[in-house]
């Protein structure tokens, strides 16, 4: 008798606590007034934004940052700093403040934006190099061995062959 009773129960607070809900979604007031509002709020409807932080939306275009971590080398011939890990093994062209060269070789984290390349040349096969403008440094680790520049070949994972001697009809069961 009591099992009946508390399932009874538990279903009527169910019941409330949804009735409550739509009630109060309902009672929400509109933000939306003029047309244009609609249709912006409509377009965004639309867009997936599963991968996206609530900083990421809530900042302005220009404030938003990515953030990358590798090894810091440099400065080149050419005076530039490249920055390079699993993800970009040739590496990236480092902008930004001159005191990299002060953590030229260790494994940093760097804060910034994404740049254009700046590209000299029109030939299709030519590899741009991607920049990225630094806004914030942080050393993570003072030493660091940057990986090679072509992903290596394992000579000791070859894959075994394996032979399966089916039964055939004239071997004894």
């Amino acid at each position: 008798m009591i099992r009946p009773t508390s399932f009874a129960l538990f279903v009527l607070v169910c019941c409330s606590f949804i009735v409550a809900q739509a009630a109060a979604s309902n009672s929400a007031p509109q933000t939306a007034d003029t047309p244009a509002q609609k249709q912006s709020n409509a377009a965004s409807a639309t867009q997936d934004n599963s991968g996206t932080t609530g900083d990421q939306i809530t900042k302005p275009p220009a404030a938003k940052g990515s953030t990358l971590i590798g090894c810091l080398a440099g400065p080149g011939k050419d005076g530039k700093f490249t920055l390079r890990n699993m993800n970009y093994r040739t590496g990236v062209e480092v902008l930004g403040p001159d005191n990299l060269k002060n953590d030229s070789g260790s494994k940093v984290k760097l804060t910034g934006q994404w740049q254009p390349s700046q590209s000299t040349s029109q030939d299709a096969n030519t590899t741009e190099m991607r920049r990225f403008q630094v806004t914030d440094i942080e050393v993570v680790a003072s030493t660091c061995h940057p990986p090679s520049a072509t992903t290596p070949v394992s000579t000791q994972k070859r894959g075994k062959t394996t032979t399966y001697n089916a039964p055939s009809s004239d071997s004894p069961k």
